[in-house]
């Protein structure tokens, strides 16, 4: 049993300066909550350049950034020989672990492995690297967590194991994302040529984001359908395969303004094949946005069924839902249901189950 406040080294390579992804909202989130934890001394982010870690975790004493290279074999080397620097615990937010391996105990987070299984990924060479190093992280780690049970169930399919000590653990909301209108979100608006009331949906924009089920069914509502945090290159891709004239692509949106953006929409939509958790729905759930959201597994399980969902591959159901939702009644209902079921996930204390585990594993022989 430890007797000391304990070293945690994080794979903290996911902060990139203009670019939030949802893995690092995950990391973001369960740092901010291990720095309160009385059990634990220090926090090292090995990250490949100090300017990357977020605002509110910089200038907090317990937490140290380690610098790592940019090529993949070197920082995975740094990371290895890291994790046998008198660390007490190795924390990767990847389904993978220390490509020379790990000297201390470990935990590795699996958001979903839907780039090992989808259609779209599944065949290409690094999919065959990427499924080794997934059966070898979870050989391994002494404890590997879960965005959802899905992604659980879908890992133990796929790979035929899921880990010495598997835990589904819902990652929590930023507390940025409120019903509460903030004074800049008109200015955001304006700064995005957008007018409050349009269908928004947040995302990547890679295949299995779907998007093409929103782009037939564009030019027959009465709203705008804005997609946001598409790259150039993924919007070429759905363009080329639906002629719209009528969506709005947003390429970039800084992450500061992804609260005001959610609640200027008249709802949020995610029409994706595959996810494995499913920020965006839960965000604007948070903001007193409805989500509409494709009826697969993962999707109802992390909304609680408290989204209208659609099946992915008929448009129509889509247009359904969307003219739905103008019944103002029906509206307020799909408002209420979303706080309710958010409320346990915003801030902090969402992530208190990922510090017990944290603990308890810390305090094991």
């Amino acid at each position: 049993m430890t007797t000391t406040k304990a070293t945690i080294l994080i794979d903290a390579r996911e902060f990139v300066p203009e670019r939030r992804t949802g893995i690092a909202r995950v990391l973001e989130g369960l740092i901010d909550a291990l720095q309160q934890s009385v059990g634990i001394g220090l926090l090292i982010l090995a990250v490949k350049s100090s300017e990357s870690i977020p605002g509110r975790l910089c200038n907090r004493d317990n937490i140290k950034p380690e610098i790592v290279d940019s090529s993949l074999l070197r920082s995975e080397h740094q990371l290895s020989v890291l994790s046998g620097l008198k660390v007490d615990l190795f924390i990767s937010p990847y389904p993978k672990l220390p490509l020379f391996g790990c000297r201390c105990k470990a935990v590795n987070i699996v958001h979903d492995v839907l780039d090992l299984t989808h259609p779209a990924y599944k065949k290409r060479a690094k999919a065959y690297f990427d499924t080794w190093r997934l059966k070898r992280a979870l050989r391994r780690a002494d404890l590997s967590w879960y965005d959802s049970q899905w992604s659980l169930d879908q890992t133990r399919i796929y790979a035929d194991l899921v880990g010495k000590k598997p835990k589904v653990r819902y990652p929590g909301l930023d507390d940025r994302f409120v019903p509460d209108r903030s004074e800049k979100d008109p200015s955001v608006w304006k700064k995005h040529g957008l007018q409050k009331g349009y269908i928004l949906a947040l995302g990547n924009g890679l295949p299995h984001k779907n998007l093409g089920v929103l782009l037939e069914i564009a030019g027959q509502l009465p709203r705008q359908i804005v997609l946001a945090g598409v790259s150039s290159r993924n919007q070429m891709y759905w363009t080329a395969r639906y002629l719209s004239d009528t969506a709005v692509w947003l390429h970039y949106v800084p992450d500061e303004d992804l609260p005001s953006l959610l609640r200027g929409a008249f709802c949020l939509v995610q029409p994706s094949t595959a996810e494995g958790y499913g920020y965006p729905p839960l965000e604007a759930m948070a903001c007193g946005i409805p989500a509409v959201i494709s009826g697969i597994p993962v999707l109802r399980e992390t909304t609680g069924n408290n989204a209208i969902a659609a099946e992915e591959d008929k448009p129509e159901r889509w247009l359904e839902a969307l003219r739905a939702l103008e019944n103002k009644a029906f509206y307020r209902e799909q408002v209420e249901k979303g706080l309710r079921w958010v409320e346990p996930l915003k801030g902090r204390k969402a992530w208190l189950c990922y510090v017990s585990d944290v603990e308890e594993l810390l305090k094991m022989n």
